[in-house]
């Protein structure tokens, strides 16, 4: 039996009214119907998520959906611009020179003689200026109030997944509008999965992803030697024109070859693929790798660039038909094969706008991201099935 002073606390306090378990009552006047109220009766709408007249316990924390996870940015270089710049510039070696681009000097150099002089003219760079961007969530004072899952740390969340989003957008677009290998331009090369290629036949059902593919997408980043297409006729490079450089995986800056889930599917029913993929115990993995093949990590990802039926690949001039859904995959050099250049890193303000009563989220940032050494990638156009 509640004493008056209990009951007078209930009316007077009744945000210290709890259930067995500790919850809160909510707390509610309601004037009840001349008939019976069944429970049927006072769930309210059910369009509404809660039962309008019973009381419910909110799980604090949203349960996330899935979001495509940045996988690009850590294969490739991060610079900051120095306060009071615009842009930074990234002095680059395009190439070790040649035992035949030296010039040689006797054994015995003759009086009044000097030295014979090399002119070096490996010497260049790459210029980033970054770009401010800001993104902003506007909340009301009233939906701060009375949300139960903590929507400022809700909103915060979502814009810091925008700017990552973009980020490995930007990355993956660096990479694909990189400069293609010619006779006067050490850049990407390109390979197509199948009898593709980039004029007169074009990408079929069954041109997929194989392991060949990646075996010879990693002798292109090794070699000494650059291809492109000449109509649709794969064509060497000779040295009289260009010369590329010879890249090697390294433990901090491995091979990495970027594939979409079309392909992960290919591969994992590959068993040459899956019994070549396996660790050691040692093996450093990246976000996203599924495996390793010939000393390339594979990852996974929804930012490889994908191509429509009935599309078309366009590549240095000519054009590949596309006649079913496909992908453009990426095999790199990390840390050679892009940059990024901040020049403000991610900063999220959230503050009282009291004009209007709301609050507001604003994240703020300025980044530029581009391809560095484009003979550093190897583009692989590959159908999905």
């Amino acid at each position: 039996m509640d004493t008056p002073q209990q009951k007078f606390d209930l009316v007077m306090k009744p945000e210290e009214r709890k259930d067995a378990h500790g919850v809160k009552y909510p707390w509610k006047n309601y004037t009840m119907a001349a008939t019976l109220t069944s429970t049927a009766t006072i769930r309210g709408s059910t369009s509404t998520a809660a039962y309008t007249n019973l009381a419910i316990m909110w799980i604090k924390k949203a349960v996330d959906s899935a979001k495509a996870r940045q996988r690009f940015p850590e294969t490739f270089m991060e610079t900051t611009v120095p306060e009071g710049a615009t842009s930074v510039f990234i002095p680059m070696r395009t190439k070790y020179m040649a035992s035949g681009d030296w010039e040689t000097t006797n054994e015995q150099i003759a009086v009044n003689t000097d030295v014979t002089w090399t002119d070096i003219t490996t010497v260049n760079g790459i210029s980033l200026a970054p770009t401010d961007g800001h993104d902003g969530v506007e909340l009301t004072n009233k939906s701060v109030r009375t949300s139960a899952i903590g929507i400022i740390e809700f909103c915060r969340e979502e814009l810091e997944y925008r700017l990552a989003d973009k980020l490995d957008t930007a990355c993956s677009t660096a990479l694909d509008d990189a400069a293609a290998m010619s006779t006067t331009v050490n850049g990407m090369q390109t390979i197509f999965g199948g009898d593709a290629t980039d004029a007169n036949s074009g990408l079929d059902a069954g041109d997929t992803l194989t392991t060949d593919m990646i075996a010879k997408a990693r002798r292109l980043l090794m070699s000494d030697l650059g291809y492109y297409w000449n109509s649709n006729a794969w064509t060497q490079v000779t040295s009289a024109q260009i010369t590329k450089n010879p890249w090697e995986p390294e433990a901090s800056a491995p091979f990495v070859l970027y594939i979409a889930p079309e392909q992960e599917e290919v591969l994992m029913t590959d068993s040459q693929f899956v019994n070549a993929s396996e660790y050691g115990g040692r093996e450093v993995v990246l976000g996203g790798e599924i495996g390793s093949y010939l000393g390339t990590k594979v990852i996974s990802t929804t930012k490889t660039p994908g191509l429509a039926a009935e599309g078309s690949f366009t590549h240095q001039g000519s054009t590949c038909s596309v006649d079913v859904a496909s992908h453009t995959c990426f095999m790199v050099k990390a840390q050679k094969c892009g940059a990024i250049a901040w020049g403000l890193k991610p900063n999220v303000k959230v503050f009282d706008w009291p004009s209007g009563a709301k609050k507001r989220l604003v994240i703020d940032y300025s980044y530029a991201a581009d391809s560095m050494y484009d003979d550093a990638i190897v583009k692989l156009a590959v159908t999905d099935a």
